[in-house]
């Protein structure tokens, strides 16, 4: 028995596939498209219709390895599978530290939100958040999958409500859609660049669909799971999305869109729509928690993997027998995370900052490690990939033309240097599996 065969395998298939569609629906998409639609103008449509054909590519990348790596493997095994124990390393231990911040980020973001509500200091809040959100997690990995699927299936609700309120508000009123769309300074107010330069906020916050396969693997039948979930997940999130994102664009003028609010917000106060502002600040809630306790998972199990391969300290490898769990590596990540909440305090413009900044560019390296992975292993139908390559570059360069999203770049390189050069050499541990044949 491998190590890995010692986790449970208690999730099913509707845990995976709401675990992948709450993954890419957080508070990014509620709050964070407001950036994006302040600078893009009407024609953002276009950046989203880039990102999410991005987002769908990937995803098919992930279903094709899984049907050519051994045994049960997340994406970071179909990675090491394809490019070898160099790439997995570096895979592996980026992604392990984008989590990590997120989760840092995200502890944030929730204990802000509940700060006016629950008079006890901030430091202490944030710890009880955490604590909370650990529990979860340590109970079963069926404890996560169900609180995940419930935090999916609020977003998803408030989704189609919305677009039920928008479908209303077309009916009910007289909707000055031409108005909206090419009024206030044309499609595209700020030219082309402008979309360019919003590509990489749409992407990021559609990220996180790769959690179904780390989930997948505690599934009754991993292989399946992950072609269901990466198959149907693009599509619904590319119809919430560019749905959404266009009722926004025709209901109300994308010049008054604030970035930093919530445009769903705005449209909803606009039209009168009772109760929205306690609505919507419940959404955004449970986005954050959502997000918060995917991040405390995945980190654990990418935690363990690592150990199982020797690209980390064998100690994460221990596994509780009564709840299958990785332990040790789930509390590991907590505690690098809390950390990283500290640095917010203690470092806000430096450790800080540079930590957020890092996951820009980790994300578009491992999006590219599986693009080549697949086109390594299957060479034929490539088409895909390359256009996937193809708008991997055109983020790095849309990202090299901003002077804020530049250095997320330069420090991105720079900090996957060094992970290579730890791996070559740093002292590697004993590997307990070997998914290479």
């Amino acid at each position: 028995m491998t190590q890995t065969d010692q986790l449970a395998q208690s999730l099913r298939t509707r845990h995976v596939v709401m675990i992948a569609l709450g993954g890419v629906i957080g508070a990014g998409f509620f709050i964070g498209c407001s950036a994006a639609l302040s600078m893009g103008g009407p024609a953002v449509i276009v950046s989203y219709v880039l990102a999410g054909l991005l987002v769908w590519l990937v995803n098919g990348m992930m279903r094709d390895l899984a049907s050519q790596t051994p045994g049960r493997a997340s994406f970071l095994g179909q990675i090491r599978h394809a490019l070898g124990d160099r790439f997995g390393f570096v895979a592996g231990w980026t992604y392990w530290l984008t989590w990590v911040t997120v989760i840092g980020v995200e502890a944030i973001a929730v204990t802000s939100m509940l700060t006016p509500y629950i008079p006890v200091p901030y430091a202490v809040l944030e710890l009880l958040v955490l604590g909370v959100m650990t529990a979860i997690n340590l109970l079963s990995v069926k404890g996560y999958g169900e609180f995940e699927y419930w935090f999916s299936a609020i977003k998803v609700a408030a989704i189609v409500l919305f677009i039920g309120i928008g479908i209303w508000a077309f009916g009910a009123h007289s909707i000055p859609v031409q108005e909206n769309l090419f009024a206030h300074g044309g499609v595209m107010p700020h030219g082309l660049m402008a979309l360019l330069a919003v590509i990489p906020t749409v992407l990021f916050s559609m990220g996180g669909s790769e959690i179904a396969t780390v989930a997948a693997v505690e599934s009754d039948n991993t292989e399946v799971n992950i072609a269901r979930a990466t198959r149907t997940i693009p599509l619904r999130i590319g119809g919430f999305y560019l749905v959404t994102i266009s009722m926004i664009l025709c209901l109300v003028p994308w010049s008054d869109i604030v970035p930093g609010q919530s445009p769903f917000l705005l449209v909803m106060n606009r039209f009168h729509v009772p109760f929205a502002g306690l609505a919507m600040g419940i959404v955004i809630l449970v986005a954050a928690l959502s997000s918060l306790n995917s991040g405390i998972y995945v980190t654990s199990r990418i935690l363990f993997e690592l150990a199982e391969q020797g690209d980390a300290p064998a100690v994460f490898l221990a596994v509780e027998p009564k709840t299958q769990l990785p332990r040790r590596a789930l509390l590991a990540s907590v505690g690098s995370a809390i950390l990283v909440a500290v640095t917010a305090v203690l470092s806000p413009g430096v450790i800080f900052a540079v930590l957020v900044s890092l996951t820009g560019g980790f994300m578009l390296f491992n999006n590219a490690l599986l693009v080549l992975g697949r086109l390594k292993l299957m060479p034929q139908k490539a088409v895909g990939a390359y256009v996937a390559l193809a708008l991997i570059a055109l983020a790095i360069v849309a990202m090299m033309i901003q002077a804020e999203t530049r250095s997320q770049i330069e420090m991105g390189t720079f900090a996957i240097v060094v992970i290579l050069l730890a791996e070559r050499f740093l002292p590697r541990g004993t590997k307990i599996q070997n998914n290479t044949p």
